[in-house]
């Protein structure tokens, strides 16, 4: 599951914030994601990105007002149309052209024609 997590919930960046400090302390148990995390702005913001790791979640950066991008039901909705609109349209659009070109095609070479 992903999940959007915004900066601005987390306070003003800090610039003298680096999270690979101290010979890694503040990322201690999650070396693995040393390059995620070194991303973070401020300490609020690594945190909640230990917080999301530890639970075995992924997460995205996401700027206010456009999470709901992210949102599972944002893909299930356009797999629908996907499925049950555009797919049936080219089905119905596709598929007389279709046998119509292979009804008229004429045989092909090696085939027996099975004219009498």
């Amino acid at each position: 599951m992903s999940s959007c997590l915004y900066t601005t919930d987390y306070g003003p960046p800090d610039p003298g914030f680096d999270p690979a400090a101290d010979g890694g302390k503040l990322i201690k148990g999650f070396e693995g994601h040393a390059t995620e995390l070194s991303r973070a702005q401020n300490l609020g913001q690594l945190r909640a990105m230990e917080r999301k790791l530890a639970k075995g979640e992924t997460f995205t950066w996401c700027d206010n007002g456009y999470g709901w991008t992210y949102d599972q039901k944002v893909g299930d909705f356009f797999g629908a149309v996907l499925a049950f609109v555009i797919l049936p349209w080219l089905v119905m659009r596709v598929a007389p052209a279709l046998a119509e070109r292979l009804r008229l095609a004429p045989p092909r070479a090696g085939r027996k024609s099975e004219s009498p």
